[in-house]
């Protein structure tokens, strides 16, 4: 939401499985609002990956202005991942903030962002993409089995 609320209230939310929230409209807030919006999405309790984090599409859109170092310190004190987006359309996040995220001890989750199946293809870009920012298999919560990275994203009153 504009506020940085979730789409759902809580007693939903607790019944998912895994909660990604991403920025999908008023991309050009200025940068204080943008990461107070931000920050208070990454500090709900329920929610675990922050998805298509700067929401840039290359050649279209550039990333949304806001305090990068600001939201990762708030998702580096919550149990929350950052997706690494592997669609050649994104590639969002840029290797300098995997690398500062990774220096806080946050951890990701490598995707698509498939529409469609033949998108699934696009996964070696997102591997790519961590790999320019010295990501380590072990920091990859979807390089885990299906229990460990169903206990990694559940929400935090409801662990698996």
């Amino acid at each position: 939401m504009a506020d940085g609320a979730l789409d759902y209230p809580d007693a939903v939310l607790e019944q998912l499985d895994v909660i990604v929230a991403s920025v999908h409209q008023r991309f050009r807030l200025e940068a204080a609002r943008m990461t107070a919006r931000i920050t208070r999405a990454m500090a709900h309790p329920c929610f675990k990956i922050w998805g298509h984090a700067l929401g840039r599409l290359v050649l279209y859109r550039p990333p949304i202005d806001c305090d990068v170092e600001a939201i990762l310190d708030v998702i580096a004190a919550s149990r929350a991942a950052i997706e690494i987006n592997g669609d050649p359309h994104r590639l969002d996040m840029a290797p300098p903030w995997v690398r500062s995220a990774r220096q806080r001890g946050i951890r990701f989750v490598i995707s698509t962002d498939a529409h469609s199946v033949a998108e699934y293809g696009n996964l070696r870009y997102g591997v790519a993409m961590a790999r320019r920012g010295w990501v380590q298999r072990g920091e990859v919560l979807n390089a885990l089995g299906a229990p460990a990275f169903a206990r990694a994203v559940a929400p935090a009153d409801h662990p698996r």
